[in-house]
């Protein structure tokens, strides 16, 4: 992906967890990603409807146990285009925990992931679009 594409791409995280906030404004943002936030499937849901971004990087486990399962289906339906990166410190356990059979996630990786494996997939993601 060239460094032109990059500072286009607007990547929405949906966590809970203001620490993953920062973490990822620190790791994609000196990238040339912009960066939205969002802190419950629902204002993820609200911001996608409002401003669509290029890829979403989403946790399972937020305002509900499975609102991450919930806003990853909504995703699908309503933007399949966008590429989802699911990230979760229960990414080993979701089939067992939750009918994953009809996710439709370009990928599903455990936290935490580090901060060249998480660019990596981001730019494999963005090219495949």
């Amino acid at each position: 992906m060239t460094d032109q594409a990059k500072s286009r791409a607007t990547i929405l995280v949906i966590d809970d967890d203001p620490d993953i906030h920062e973490i990822c404004r620190l790791v994609l943002e000196p990238q040339g990603y912009r960066l939205a936030v969002a802190v419950s499937g629902a204002a993820g849901r609200a911001a996608m409807a409002a401003d669509p971004a290029d890829l979403v990087i989403l946790d399972v486990m937020m305002e509900e146990a499975d609102a991450g399962f919930q806003t990853a289906q909504w995703l699908a339906a309503q933007h399949p285009a966008v590429p989802v990166l699911m990230l979760s410190s229960i990414a080993d356990a979701a089939d067992s925990l939750f009918d994953t059979s009809t996710l439709k996630v370009a990928d599903l990786v455990n936290k935490p992931i580090s901060p060249q494996d998480l660019l990596e997939k981001i730019g494999k993601l963005l090219a495949a679009r």
